[in-house]
């Protein structure tokens, strides 16, 4: 009946592959009656790849038999997708599905500063999971804290959570029974869960050895035994020189041009000049590519003009991460935070590098002038706890990196370290005289 439908439909195996998702050998095997019981899912893949409606459709539904199989695929609710993929992570969400595929990796914790774009990045892939690779995905909303449930405030423990999901009782054993039939994906904030959410998180990954859990989280300190942890960066942006800003390198840039269309509904006559085209990529510098910082700073084109936004990010980019109608942010609190709990040596290393080109590792020895393993040790934490962020490198010169714009500026504001030239960005301001790094 497949080859029937398909012939009639006028396509050869590998056409409905590529449409249905489902792979050319399972359907040769369909064909050829080498399939006993094929899953639900995978027949209605193909008939909605066929366009079959009405009886047609129910006939072939009915051919695979009343013992199709049932995966939890079929009975999990869709998780939820952003409205539109996340700006410019074409590489991340390669990389994270790919991590979240291999055999090896089963617990995987997304990290990375508020507003970067790790709840978007998390939905993505799980939604493509879901909808292209057909597997079952158990997406645990964010919870509405309770006070006084628990010590993180927990509204509820996660085995209750799984289990309401997945239709059985509240305990590890009957979760892992429910689970162990399929490759699982289960996502969740690693904010919602307590010791004992972990605890039972690890019992339900050892008794499910085709579980996997893709966590979001906002600390990057090094996790628990088994996780690998997928750091989330902010998005890459020219290099912006207020001097001789390179419009052509600055409308190539997916940030820009974001912005661009952003600033485009507000001053549609005046976008495409060079003066809008080069104060939205120092925003885009300023702001560090950091997403929640651009939105933020676009809704306050509503009373600034391009120009006007560019020399507020000049003298506060802070001022920028907060809209208009916010006293707080929540980056900017994390910042103050992650600057806060810096071991004294690479709260040193900080100051030391937070006005200097973009620097390679081995600029960082002699900046901080101390040790090799020093510096890398100092580049290495502030890297991982992403204070600093890559920047456009030539291959084979070794990469290079900035301190953050905002944190230059609370460092700034809150240490007192002395301000760079005005106008000048972090990326060009003058190399600091440097004392030897000491303890």
């Amino acid at each position: 009946m497949l080859r029937g439908a398909r012939k009639r439909a006028g396509m050869t195996q590998g056409q409905l592959a590529e449409i249905s998702t489902v792979s050319i050998r399972a359907i040769r095997d369909l064909e050829l009656d080498r399939t006993g019981s094929p899953r639900l899912q995978t027949v209605r893949l193909l008939a909605d790849a066929l366009r079959l409606n009405g009886a047609r459709r129910a006939e072939l539904e009915a051919a695979a038999g009343p013992t199709a199989t049932r995966s939890l695929h079929d009975d999990l609710p869709a998780p939820p997708a952003p409205l539109s993929p996340p700006l410019a992570r074409e590489e991340e969400t390669s990389s994270l599905v790919g991590v979240l595929r291999s055999t090896g990796h089963r617990l995987v914790r997304v990290v990375g500063a508020p507003g970067v774009g790790k709840t978007a990045l998390v939905q993505h892939v799980a939604s493509e999971l879901h909808r292209i690779r057909l597997v079952p995905v158990i997406f645990l909303e964010r919870s509405e804290a309770l006070p006084g449930t628990g010590p993180h405030g927990s509204a509820r423990r996660l085995l209750s959570r799984v289990a309401d999901v997945v239709g059985c009782a509240a305990t590890v054993d009957e979760v892992a029974g429910r689970l162990a039939a399929d490759e699982v994906l289960l996502v969740v904030d690693d904010r919602d869960l307590d010791d004992r959410d972990h605890r039972d998180l690890r019992g339900l990954l050892r008794l499910c050895r085709t579980l996997r859990v893709l966590m979001e989280s906002c600390d990057a300190a090094p996790g628990r035994a088994g996780e690998i942890t997928f750091t989330l960066f902010p998005l890459d942006v020219p290099e912006w020189d207020p001097r001789a800003c390179d419009a052509a390198a600055a409308v190539d840039s997916p940030v820009t041009r974001y912005m661009l269309s952003r600033c485009a509904l507000l001053y549609p006559a005046e976008v495409s000049s060079p003066q809008t085209v080069a104060a939205i990529a120092g925003v885009c510098w300023l702001l560090d590519g950091i997403p929640s910082a651009l939105e933020s700073a676009a809704s306050w084109l509503l009373i600034y003009e391009p120009t006007e936004l560019l020399r507020m990010a000049q003298a506060s980019p802070a001022r920028l991460v907060m809209p208009p109608s916010r006293t707080d942010a929540p980056l900017v609190v994390w910042m103050r935070d992650a600057l806060a709990s810096l071991p004294p040596l690479q709260l040193d290393a900080l100051r030391r590098l937070v006005d200097a080109r973009p620097w390679t590792v081995s600029d960082a020895v002699t900046l901080l002038a101390g040790s090799v393993t020093d510096a890398e040790s100092a580049v290495h934490v502030l890297r991982a706890r992403g204070l600093v962020r890559r920047v456009a490198s030539a291959h084979g010169d070794g990469q290079r990196f900035v301190v953050l714009n905002l944190v230059r500026h609370l460092v700034h504001s809150e240490f007192g370290t002395s301000s760079p030239a005005r106008g000048v960005p972090v990326a060009w301001a003058g190399l600091r005289d440097v004392q030897p790094l000491t303890s």
